[in-house]
């Protein structure tokens, strides 16, 4: 049998498995596949249907949690609607934003739990290799969530065309985003061990040389390019989803309602990324990286 990728090393590929956290969890060898817990626990050895099992189902986790997003999110709009008659939009929106942003943290931790669930299958069997170091790919660095703060802040700041409701749900999930990743990077840190610490320092420095040794000098711009594009034709569907919204429920893109509006906003985003993926496949191969991998650090991976 041929040697096949090692997914750890493919896990920036956009598609549904890895966000399904599960390919950096597996490894392929020569006679089957190896599973690390998190991508760096004890090698526990698997067979080639027991590793396709897992990832169809994996799959499934995944388009069963893009479609509960944007329904739990228009029920919370009602329920907070029904619950809090007498709030105004504003603060109501800002309550919202919170609650969007805890049914994203819920549905994060479930298919979190999911992605375990080849853990719990394999916990009877012998690991044929020990545990290595943790890899901080999928981490963002403190000034990455920064700029994202201060992102997500100017865009609240400076829209104009939607209801102060929207800018100010948007600015409050934003925030909430920001610091759950602010969390989650501090675990990650307080649990590696000082030698684990110099060890993915060292990685990374190595990996940065030869990175700029096997770059060629038009693969950078050709990447910004189809990353503009792609975000271009992501901005496409999601106007096209809002539109498909107003159509439904019988109004504009201009005078519909807030929790329309969001419902309109997620599912473009949802369906968007799987739309795009042929388009990624091509910036995949003229020049070695995805348009989704500069947001590989987005916690999608465990």
């Amino acid at each position: 049998m041929p040697f096949r990728l090692d997914y750890r090393s493919a896990h920036r590929r956009i598609g549904i498995d890895r966000i399904a956290g599960l390919p950096p969890q597996f490894e392929g060898t020569r006679d089957g596949w190896l599973f690390r817990r998190h991508g760096h626990g004890p090698a526990l050895p698997l067979s080639e249907a027991e590793h396709a099992g897992f990832m169809r189902e994996g799959v499934r986790a995944v388009l069963l949690h893009a479609v509960a997003l944007p329904v739990f999110g228009w029920l919370a709009w009602l329920l907070l609607a029904r619950l809090l008659p007498g709030w105004g939009t504003n603060p109501r929106a800002a309550l919202f934003g919170v609650v969007l942003a805890l049914i994203g943290l819920a549905l994060h931790l479930s298919l979190r739990h999911r992605a375990d669930a080849p853990a719990r299958a394999l916990a009877g069997r012998r690991p044929v290799a020990p545990a290595r170091d943790p890899d901080d790919a999928t981490q963002p660095s403190y000034g990455t969530i920064l700029v994202l703060m201060l992102w997500i802040l100017f865009m609240a700041a400076v829209g104009t065309r939607q209801p102060p409701g929207f800018y100010i749900a948007f600015a409050t999930a934003g925030l909430m985003l920001v610091l759950f990743l602010a969390i989650r990077r501090w675990r990650f840190q307080h649990r590696l061990t000082p030698a684990q610490r110099q060890r993915l320092r060292t990685a990374h420095k190595t990996e940065r040389r030869e990175r700029r040794a096997a770059r060629r000098w038009w693969q950078t711009p050709l990447y910004l390019l189809f990353l503009l594009v792609g975000m271009i034709l992501l901005g496409v569907i999601v106007i096209v989803a809002l539109a498909i919204t107003a159509r439904i429920t019988g109004t504009t893109i201009a005078d519909m309602g807030f929790g329309p509006f969001m419902t309109g906003i997620i599912a473009g985003i949802v369906l968007g990324c799987f739309a795009i993926a042929p388009f990624d496949r091509l910036c995949r191969r003229w020049t070695g990286h995805s348009t989704l991998g500069a947001f590989d650090w987005w916690p999608l991976h465990w």
